[in-house]
């Protein structure tokens, strides 16, 4: 674990589960850690426990879909760093809704967080990257529902499809300044985002009826994750997508929603109540 001493991660949406989960490791890993998101009071919480444990850490809130806002943390992370050698791009948004009925604002804002913001963070990241000269990794944050359908997350679903393919497309180009490129696809993991749903104790059993692991995801399985594809350990790998999803998706899972087609118009509903 010791093998990010003296080196530079970047956690994007580090005041949500995932993020925090991850800014943790990178911090116990013996990394410097930048933590930024757009919500700067929980950032805030977020550095004062990972400086309680004794880690690095630079604080820098910003709103990723904003490209003044995302050049600033960069020239944050060169002022007071001089180095970037990690970046787990991971902050997103996500909302239920019928594609049919839903506001272009809010198709707008998965596609501006999820796709336009991840491509300005990966983007900056691999500029500093560059620059310093060490080569570095990227790991982007994507979904199990950028490779199935997953009724009623229809916006999301399409924004991390993109974002997908911007992380196999980052891989082919940057492996010139040996930048490594990866892609993590998370299954349902407990997070404020499916909060919502798996707090219902049917849904919840639904779930994991349909997972082999037996147990639904946490914050810390996609940290570890990111972590070793962000190590040496993970040197020869760039253009990789990795399940972490306890299996749900062997059989197509998960299906949040469901609808009886033989009935014209029919109400979609949570899928364990059907």
């Amino acid at each position: 674990m010791a093998e990010f001493s003296g080196k530079v991660a970047l956690v994007t949406g580090a005041a949500g589960d995932i993020g925090a989960a991850a800014a943790a490791a990178f911090a116990e890993a013996g990394a410097t850690v930048v933590v930024t998101d757009r919500r700067a009071d929980a950032l805030k919480d977020v550095a004062a426990r990972l400086t309680a444990g004794g880690a690095t850490v630079v604080v820098q809130d910003a709103d990723q879909t904003d490209p003044e806002a995302v050049g600033w943390l960069f020239d944050t992370i060169q002022g007071r760093c001089g180095r970037l050698d990690a970046a787990f791009i991971n902050a997103g948004y996500g909302r239920y809704g019928p594609l049919i009925d839903m506001p272009f604002d809010q198709w707008r804002k998965h596609v501006d967080v999820n796709l336009n913001g991840g491509f300005l963070m990966a983007q900056g990241a691999a500029r500093e990257m560059r620059r310093a000269g060490n080569g570095g990794s990227i790991v982007m944050t994507a979904s199990t529902a950028a490779t199935h359908i997953c009724d009623l997350l229809g916006a999301y679903a399409a924004s991390k499809a993109g974002v997908r393919m911007l992380a196999r497309s980052l891989a082919s180009e940057l492996g010139v300044w040996r930048i490594r490129v990866n892609l993590i696809l998370p299954g349902v993991v407990e997070t404020a985002m499916t909060r919502s749903l798996i707090d219902d104790p049917a849904v919840r059993a639904d779930v994991l009826s349909n997972t082999p692991v037996g147990r639904l995801g946490q914050p810390e399985d996609i940290a570890r994750l990111a972590l070793f594809l962000s190590s040496e350990a993970a040197g020869y790998m760039t253009g990789a997508e990795v399940l972490v999803d306890g299996g749900q998706t062997l059989h197509g899972y998960p299906r949040w929603f469901s609808a009886d087609y033989a009935e014209p118009g029919a109400e979609w509903t949570p899928h364990s109540a059907g």
